[in-house]
């Protein structure tokens, strides 16, 4: 006999044989119902809307890169009424998203997908909450446009094959976001699959993102993303306006899959998908850096701890990584082993590594002494290798640490990293970590106000109560 999630998948291969892959997925975000939203995936969009709150406020206030690219903004467009985060109700709506985008993901500390490999919240919920505003949504529309958001992203970037793209060089939070975010405003705005697929079509011209920011930490990482919430914006409203795109945007000749990936099936989209909402299946970051770290840095933790180690005491520390994290954050070695900048920091396991020894942890506000010599030497001391077992369990974030300090010998294998769906940040740890972004800007009754509407969204009558708490 067949279960729901065998006739769930079934049903949506059959419309997507019938319509094709772009309009079925069209149909599919645009179908996601508030009311029919579980529970347990409604506060986990709250906490997805908290953390990318106290992302970009944080953002706004520290990141050269977001000064910059408010600077160029102000230039461009000086006058608008949508809120971007941080800022208040100041400019055009695509250049509100243009910002979030930009201000929730260049902390790189935000939400992940473990499978395929992307950060689906900074474009969705950018462009979401610009949207959301603008057409006065519901906290209730709100979310399941995000939740639409999220598995439109998620289901486009494990069909890209993540292997496959990132080899390739492309960065799938902006590639495969852009799409995402596209269908959460189509979603708030009442758009038909119709026009949702023009969209889509249009976002086959406008979908971009590089890695070869990590080359030298060039700052359009972030700005990537924030291009995806402002082209999905720009794509929405172009379609509304008649504009045409071509049709089968992810499964033609020339569309995203053929173009952007060596190992992509369309057919991905929705084989094996079991109804339910990808959003659940995101984990939220406890440290500001690359996710590939995330379970080298936790295993780091648990030995400094277990064991009392002292840093000056570590002789060797070999990680494993699977091999898109060798890539992104090992080599080449040397200059991996003196980043300089934050952005090279975040993507340096040899900088985590000596961070954790160091100070018990990677935190954000310790970027600013990533030189001292402490860290340099530690850095020394770290190799990161291939290990079978880490490789093993691919697409899993796994890592295993080796440590020689004097005596000890030990080593450790952690097949995912804290924050998954199987051991999750609670809401005290969610609210604690947008706390400490947040106070930067706001005094403890604004932050207590800002929480408490978060936690009761899907009440919201309009989402606009939210945003006008989001100004300077």
């Amino acid at each position: 006999m067949r279960g729901a999630a065998d006739i769930l998948a079934s049903s949506m291969y059959a419309t997507a044989i019938r319509t094709g892959v772009t309009r079925a997925l069209a149909e599919c975000a645009l179908g996601v119902d508030p009311a029919e939203l579980a529970e347990s995936t409604v506060e986990h969009a709250k906490q997805a809307v908290l953390d990318c709150i106290g992302l970009a406020i944080r953002a706004r206030f520290e990141s050269e890169t977001s000064a910059a690219v408010h600077r160029a903004v102000r230039a461009l467009a000086p006058a608008g009424t949508s809120t971007a985060i941080g800022y208040g109700p100041q400019f055009a709506p695509h250049f509100a998203a243009l910002l979030n985008g930009c201000n929730i993901h260049v902390l790189d500390f935000d939400d992940t997908h473990e499978r395929s490999s992307l950060h689906p919240g900074a474009p969705v919920i950018a462009a979401a909450l610009a949207a959301g505003e603008a057409n006065h949504a519901t906290g209730a529309r709100l979310i399941a446009a995000i939740v639409a958001g999220y598995d439109v992203t998620i289901r486009i970037g494990l069909a890209l094959d993540p292997n496959a793209h990132y080899a390739r060089g492309f960065h799938p939070t902006a590639t495969a976001g852009v799409f995402g975010a596209t269908a959460a405003i189509a979603h708030l705005s009442a758009t038909s699959a119709q026009t949702l697929e023009a969209a889509f079509g249009i976002n086959l011209s406008q979908a971009a993102g590089s890695l070869q920011f990590s080359v030298d930490g060039a700052q359009t990482k972030p700005v990537q993303v924030g291009f995806a919430a402002q082209n999905a914006v720009i794509a929405c409203g172009l379609a509304q306006a008649g504009v045409r795109g071509p049709s089968a945007a992810l499964e033609g000749r020339s569309g995203l899959m053929q173009g952007y990936s060596d190992g992509a099936d369309p057919a991905h989209v929705f084989a094996g998908w079991d109804g339910t909402h990808e959003i659940e299946r995101t984990a939220f970051k406890p440290y500001p850096c690359c996710r590939y770290m995330h379970a080298a840095i936790d295993t780091l933790v648990a030995l400094r701890n277990e064991f009392a180690l002292e840093a000056s005491s570590v002789e060797r520390v070999r990680i494993g990584l699977p091999p898109a994290g060798r890539r992104l954050c090992a080599v080449p070695a040397a200059p991996k082993r003196r980043p300089a900048s934050i952005v090279d920091a975040q993507f340096s396991m040899y900088y985590a590594a000596a961070a954790t020894l160091a100070r018990g942890s990677v935190r954000w506000d310790d970027y600013a002494t990533r030189d001292g010599a402490e860290i340099a030497a530690l850095c020394d001391r770290v190799e990161v290798v291939e290990d079978p077992e880490v490789d093993a369990l691919v697409p899993a974030m796994a890592a295993s640490v080796e440590v020689d300090a004097g005596a000890l010998r030990l080593r450790r294998l952690s097949a995912a990293p804290r924050g998954e769906p199987h051991d999750p940040l609670s809401w005290d740890e969610l609210i604690a970590k947008f706390e400490g972004l947040a106070a930067i800007a706001y005094g403890p009754s604004r932050r207590g106000r800002i929480v408490d509407l978060v936690r009761r969204l899907e009440r919201l009558d309009d989402v606009g109560t939210l945003l006008s708490e989001l100004g300077s």
